[in-house]
Formats: C-alpha cells, structure tokens, sequence
C-alpha cells in the first residue's frame, strides 16, 4: 500500500465501510482504524488498517476491540455508513465519549417498530402497524384493517423479507417469505399507495439540512425490489417543500445528531407519509446521484465535521442523474455483450455487472440478488433516464428460461 501523510489529522475509528468511504477518507489524508465484519469483504490492499471481527452482531467484542484501539490511537470521532454498523458505533461513541452519531435515532431508525411507535406518538405520517411473532397475530392484523398490507423483517435491510398480504390466504407464504429472509420479528404495515421517493440529508450537531429527494421505481407486488433512480425526483416545487417540511420535523422527532440519513416515502394525492429511514447514506448508489447532482458529499462533510476539520467546497457536477440496475430471473445466460460499447456512451459514468456466460439466475428475492447497475447523467432526468436506456439496449444478453 502506497504511504501517504496522515500526520495532520486527528484518528477516526469506522466501524463497517465500502471501498469508496476509504478511498475517500485516503484522499482526504484521514487517519482511522477500521473494524470490519468478515462478511463484507474489502480488497486486500486496505487491509493495513483494519481489524476483522466474525460479525457486527457481537457488541461486547467490539465494544473490547475499540477500548484497546482507543489506547493507542486516541480516536476523536467515531462513524459508521453502513447499516449494521451504527449501533454499535453509536454506543462506542458513548462508551468512550467521543463524537458520533447518538443511540436514540439509530436504535429507533434500525427497528422499524420503535420507530411506528415514535411516530404515532408524535401523529407524524400515522399508519395501522402491529408487531407479529406469530402467523395468528398476522392474520388477526388483517381481520382488524380489511386492507392490504406489508410484512417485513423488524431489523430487515435492502428490500429483504419484504412481502405484500391482501389475502388471509395469502399469509402463510408471506410468513415464509419474511422469515426465511430475517428473523420471525415481523412487523405488518397498512399497505401505502402512491410513488415511492427517498429522501438524502445530513446533520451537524442536530442541524438538518435536506440534500435531495430521488425518484424511485421498484418491481411490482408482492416484493417491491428496486430498479431504477432518478435524481432530482420529478416533483413540483409545493411538494418537495412538504416533503422537506416533514423529514425535518421527522429527524427532529429521531433526535438526529451527526451524519446522513436516508428516508424512504410515498406520496399520494399530495399526502407524504415516511415508510422507514436509516440513519446512513442512501444505498444503491443514491449517495453518488446525490453527489453528482448536488455537490454534497456526504461522508467528507461528516467525518470533517466530527474530527473538526474544515470541509471542502461542494461542486455540483450534473444537473440530473439516474441508476438502473440489471434484475433478472428465471434465467441461464448464454451469453452477454457489449457491456464496452455501452460504457463509451455520451453521458455513462459506469457499468457494473455481474451476469456472467453459464450464470443460472433464480428468483429476484432482495436489493443482494441484483446483477450490477448502469450509472448515468444528464442534462435533464429524462435526458439521463434516455442515456440509461440506450446503453442498457447496447448490452445484449442471450439466456433460456431456468428454474430451480
């Protein structure tokens, strides 16, 4: 690993991260400690400054690891930017009475029960919701609504174990479906209509500040897996002040101190209501739209703010940019091409697939289960979303039906 000056900045300790967060925190000269889950695996030219542990899951041991870190490192601030690693950086953060991001908004984002009930305390976007542990409790949350519904995971992430009910008939598979993708910790809520946006902000010292909504298209019943982002989201400007409006006095209500969020809603017939958020930045390359469209990046602004550095200027790139994600099932590929010619497109930042000759794909069950994505800008949202799709016409792939 190439040497690089990191005597200027204070150390930072991460607990779970990307490629791209390091890449940034090295071009940024930050000094940090990594302790990483061995289940995200990282290339292994970063491995200098990283401890592994067998899962994030175990707070004691990381709780341990990080007090022998801290005595010889002297970590001023600590930071997590994936999902199962900000409660135990929020509790380190208070063990060791260092900056970062409070327990309260995380532990009441990442269960997603606590966070029905804070809203209903609040008669913030109120929705009918029971926590269920058995198949009876759905079914009796259905005879009390007479609705459609969403089943999903308490402590689910990426789409995983999500599953619409509109049926008594329907429950036992959704049951299946829930738990085998997370634990038998379920949640049912009210099914919301309407089209589904995210919204990117951050926060200092319990400072909001709304970054970007973007527009998002998903499969269609019963799982609703993402496919496609938009950035900006095509709104008029009344609504995208409602919606700011209401994620501010939202991460008010979480107690939001430090660092990004990502908060996913639905609008309909001019109604905002908030279906989960996470106390990260958006996945799916949301961060990068977010970054290419605003200038905002989000975790340089966090970690020079919580280490007290000066930040950088923003530096807005695009005017509009969109992601569109290869999600097939069912399918043995014979055959894959032109995945060059697409990426030397006009407008094409990066083509990230997976899909190889002789793959055999089952079903679509989760954001994990995708094949890769095609990264695009343009002058306009639509003018990137026609970019996405002539590069994506580029790629040609040849298969046969497959099923397991």
């Amino acid at each position: 690993m190439e040497a690089y000056d990191i005597n200027q900045s204070p150390c930072l300790l991460v607990i779970g991260a990307r490629e791209h967060t390091l890449q940034k925190l090295k071009a940024m000269n930050i000094q940090y400690m990594l302790i990483q889950s061995q289940l995200d695996p990282l290339t292994e030219y970063l491995d200098e400054q990283i401890v592994f542990v067998d899962t994030y899951e175990n707070l004691s041991e990381i709780s341990r690891m990080a007090e022998k870190l801290h005595l010889v490192h002297h970590f001023r601030a600590i930071v997590s930017f994936t999902e199962f690693g900000l409660y135990p950086a929020a509790l380190i953060a208070e063990q060791l009475n260092i900056k970062g991001n409070a327990v309260f908004p995380v532990e009441y984002t990442r269960d997603k029960f606590k966070m029905r009930r804070l809203l209903k305390k609040y008669q913030l976007s109120s929705i009918a919701y029971q926590s269920c542990t058995t198949l009876e409790d759905v079914a009796v949350f259905y005879e009390q609504i007479k609705a459609p519904f969403i089943l999903k995971p308490v402590h689910g992430a990426g789409s995983q174990g999500v599953c619409y009910v509109n049926s008594l008939e329907s429950i036992p598979n959704a049951w299946s479906w829930a738990v085998t993708h997370g634990s038998q910790e379920l949640i049912a809520e009210e099914y919301l209509l309407g089209k589904e946006y995210s919204v990117e902000s951050l926060s200092l010292d319990g400072q909001h500040q709304i970054i970007a909504i973007t527009e998002k298209l998903t499969t269609e019943f019963p799982h609703f897996i993402e496919l496609e982002h938009y950035s900006p989201a095509r709104l008029t400007l009344e609504i995208q002040q409602k919606i700011q409006q209401i994620i501010l006095h939202f991460l008010d209500i979480i107690q939001h101190q430090n660092g990004p969020a990502h908060t996913e809603i639905k609008v309909h017939q001019g109604e905002i209501k908030i279906i989960e958020s996470q106390t990260r930045m958006g996945g799916d390359q949301i961060w990068e739209l977010t970054e290419l469209t605003t200038g905002v990046d989000v975790i340089s602004e966090t970690v020079c703010h919580l280490l007290g550095l000066s930040k950088k200027a923003r530096n807005k790139k695009e005017n509009a940019a969109a992601v569109l994600f290869f999600a097939r099932e069912f399918e043995e590929i014979l055959d894959i091409n032109g995945l060059k010619s697409a990426q030397h497109l006009p407008g094409i930042v990066r083509i990230h697939c997976t899909l190889k000759k002789g793959q055999k794909l089952g079903k679509l069950s989760s954001s994990q289960s995708r094949q890769g994505y095609i990264l695009g800008t343009g002058h306009n949202i639509d003018d990137a979303i026609s970019t996405l799709r002539l590069a994506m016409e580029q790629v040609q792939i040849t298969s046969k039906v497959h099923h397991d």
